[in-house]
């Protein structure tokens, strides 16, 4: 049922603005809305926990007090492998896909001044950029469907809006591919489905791009008992994703007005945003420290354009009928991301290593759009965020152990809590990474870092959405392996 009644939130908001190529969802909000930390090869194998440790500069995005720890001035590098694996299963079938994709994941300029005045033992300002999402993924799942067809998508944008290109590509990719007959009814649903016969489905998605974070910190110590520090952070966002979504007649017949039809969409968003975080650590002795952070929202404004296209056969002896709209559909609008905040604590073995861990509290529910002109639809879509989503806990925890005086070992363990609230909680999943990493240090002049770090984590999604039926459900582990490199040096 939590599908079900998601599927009539989300066609019911279709129909109040009249186009679904407009409809920046609940879902779009969370993939911008959710973050991670690690960003160094360091911080990654501690599980992402920098909020109290400091001196690694992942903390001017989770506590910019840990900024004030430093002693020495740095610069730092961080490339990245990202191996992601999905498997996914679709009206009883299974289909897997991968993407693998070397990044940039922090690069950073750490300047340190020292000093002994009053009690303040140096100021440190910091700039560089920490990557906090990365969507580069492949999905891909297949089915046999004898309940619907993706056509009625077509059919039910055709009688609202319509079937002018300037009404939206839905109606008029359908009428104008001869997939909608002269009463705006499905061709496939109607000489197929009706007629007991199945669908070959396919959908794939192929996406890059990413969640930058461009950081301007300062943290200051005093007596190394009390850091403080805070962070402002410009934070870039890019999103390009194409949709194949294939459907053929599995029945055999050749005479019955539909053989095949691939849809595509081609959608890409940019983006920029700008947030501020504040945050202090305590060292009440030596051994011992915690910290307390919190980040505002991040407000952004986005532009989204997407193209269209439909490669059809209807058996009527013409081949494949291509249409494609002679326009390149844009929309501006805003979305704020929501406030964070981070307890943190440290417990150090003397100079043999130390155990570290955050907890980190989100709440999702409270995102939120805002559409000049479209008042109905920010408002439904809006309180579909607040219904979906609730607060959610994640917790990292790390360690590390210095072997010899240059070779350190590190292990860590994160949980990020699943952001759908207890009536959709089978939407997603906690998801989990767990890390291991080595550091060598070359004196007091530069160090290595590596990490590899596995993470897990599994999602629901409606094939498509259609008023008053029943949505098919493609279900999607995904597997993802970073390898990290950080190469930073002292001055």
């Amino acid at each position: 049922m939590n599908l079900i009644t998601k599927t009539a939130m989300i066609a019911g908001a279709f129909a109040l603005i009249g186009s679904a190529v407009f409809a920046q969802t609940a879902d779009d909000a969370l993939r911008y809305g959710m973050l991670t930390t690690g960003t160094t090869a360091r911080s990654l194998a501690i599980g992402g926990a920098a909020g109290s440790l400091g001196a690694d500069y992942s903390a001017a995005s989770v506590n910019p007090a840990g900024l004030g720890v430093y002693r020495q001035s740095e610069f730092t590098i961080t490339p990245s492998l990202r191996m992601n694996n999905n498997s996914s299963s679709y009206l009883g079938e299974n289909t897997t896909d991968e993407r693998t994709a070397l990044k940039l994941s922090n690069a950073s300029l750490v300047f340190n001044n020292s000093r002994n005045k009053s009690g303040w033992k140096g100021v440190t300002f910091a700039i560089g950029f920490n990557k906090l999402a990365d969507f580069n993924n492949n999905v891909t799942f297949r089915g046999m469907n004898g309940n619907s067809s993706f056509s009625e998508v077509f059919a039910e944008a055709a009688q609202l809006n319509g079937v002018e290109e300037s009404a939206g590509p839905y109606g008029y990719l359908g009428y104008q591919s001869y997939l909608l007959d002269n009463n705006l009814k499905s061709v496939p649903y109607r000489n197929v489905i009706e007629q007991g016969g199945r669908l070959d489905q396919m959908k794939t998605s192929s996406s890059k791009g990413a969640v930058n974070e461009y950081t301007f910190s300062l943290g200051a110590n005093y007596e190394d008992k009390f850091m403080v520090g805070g962070t402002l952070g410009i934070t870039s966002y890019r999103f390009k994703r194409i949709t194949d979504f294939m459907e053929a007649d599995a029945t055999g017949i050749n005479s019955n007005g539909f053989d095949r039809f691939t849809f595509r969409e081609d959608l890409q968003t940019t983006g920029v945003g700008v947030n501020g975080k504040f945050g202090m650590i305590f060292a009440p002795d030596k051994a011992f420290r915690i910290g307390a952070a919190i980040h505002t929202p991040t407000w952004i404004s986005l532009t989204d354009y997407a193209d269209y296209n439909i490669v059809a056969n209807v058996e009527d002896g013409t081949g494949n009928r291509t249409v494609v709209p002679q326009n390149i559909y844009q929309y501006e609008y805003t979305l704020r991301t929501p406030w964070r905040g981070v307890l943190s604590a440290t417990g150090f073995f003397g100079n043999k290593g130390f155990i570290t861990a955050d907890y980190e509290y989100v709440p999702y529910q409270t995102m939120s759009y805002r559409f000049n002109g479209n008042t109905n639809y920010q408002i439904d879509v809006n309180n579909s965020i607040n219904q979906l989503y609730r607060g959610a806990s994640n917790i990292r925890v790390g360690a590390e152990y210095r072997v010899t005086s240059p070779f350190s070992v590190r292990a860590g363990f994160a949980m990020y809590g699943n952001p759908y609230s207890s009536k959709y909680s089978d939407l997603g999943s906690n998801r989990t990474d767990y890390s291991l990493g080595l550091g060598y240090r070359f004196g007091s002049s530069a160090f290595l870092d590596l990490t590899y770090l596995y993470s897990t984590s599994s999602y629901k999604e409606n094939a498509y959405v259609v008023s008053g039926v029943t949505p098919d459900v493609a279900a999607t582990k995904t597997n993802r392996n970073i390898v990290a490199l950080t190469l930073g040096f002292k001055f």
